[in-house]
């Protein structure tokens, strides 16, 4: 994030010396009604990570934009609860993986939020002389929002072998016991065979996008331009998924995780962009 900003920076510095060099050719830059008569690359930042794009004008009330965006935080720990301890069950509590697994309370996991897409956005200023405008169009990439894994490799299997036992008791008996994981709000994380978690918050790679802005991505007398955006990138209802693709269903409908994914069907996106005007 500070590498951002202070690209950014250094980028806005560079655009106002280059408008300085400029100055005295301010009549050739002006910004007439045309298709495609105009050029200018931006540098974004926002919501939806930092970026580059371009836009031009297809006509007097009409901009088109497109570029790539995307951040990557780095990778995050915290401690998971095992839910092994919540199995009373006399049966199940006497198997040895059961007890093995209710030996650890927690277990660390990390978590690596990584997400990146290209956009193409057509953007109408309905008032010719304003700054005010409308914005539409699709982002397109990512569907892993956010990356779970264990941080020592291959060190859960006593989780996979107790959830199996659980599995099996459930065949045998016609129960309804919940899985051996890791828990994570209303959802549990189960183990892999190789041990590990490896789980996925995954939204749609096809992303709608509607907003308002203010400001200019063509500057009408200048190189430079600022314009600040907000909207919203309609990615459906986020969901975990297992990596052998299996979708993870929740232990509770209506608290929690489960209630905040259940509306989060729209991710907020407030995007600043500078732009230098190349003709």
């Amino acid at each position: 994030m500070k590498h951002n900003i202070q690209s950014l920076i250094v980028l806005i510095a560079m655009m106002f010396a280059a408008t300085g060099v400029q100055a005295q050719n301010d009549d050739k830059i002006h910004a007439e009604d045309g298709l495609f008569n105009h050029l200018s690359v931006g540098l974004t930042t926002g919501l939806t990570g930092t970026g580059v794009d371009v836009a031009m004008p297809v006509h007097k009330l009409v901009t088109v934009r497109a570029g790539f965006a995307g951040w990557n935080i780095g990778k995050i720990k915290f401690k998971a609860i095992n839910t092994a301890s919540e199995i009373t069950q006399m049966q199940m509590v006497e198997e040895d993986a059961i007890k093995r697994a209710q030996m650890v309370d927690k277990v660390e996991l990390q978590v690596n939020p990584n997400f990146w897409n290209f956009y193409v956005l057509g953007e109408v200023h309905p008032f010719h002389n304003q700054p005010f405008y409308f914005s539409a169009g699709l982002f397109f990439g990512s569907q892993n929002f956010v990356h779970f894994k264990n941080t020592n490799e291959g060190a859960l299997g006593f989780l996979y072998d107790a959830n199996q036992k659980v599995e099996d008791y459930n065949r045998l008996y016609r129960t309804n016991y919940p899985p051996i994981g890791l828990k994570f709000g209303d959802y549990i994380f189960t183990a892999d065979e190789n041990g590990n978690i490896d789980v996925r918050m995954k939204t749609n790679a096809v992303k709608p996008y509607i907003g308002v802005g203010f400001g200019q991505h063509l500057a009408k007398t200048h190189r430079v331009s600022l314009a600040v955006d907000a909207g919203l990138m309609f990615w459906g209802s986020p969901k975990f998924v297992l990596n052998n693709g299996t979708e993870i269903d929740s232990s509770g409908s209506n608290s929690g995780i489960t209630n905040v994914l259940s509306w989060l069907k729209a991710w907020p996106n407030i995007q600043v962009r500078v732009a230098y005007k190349i003709f």
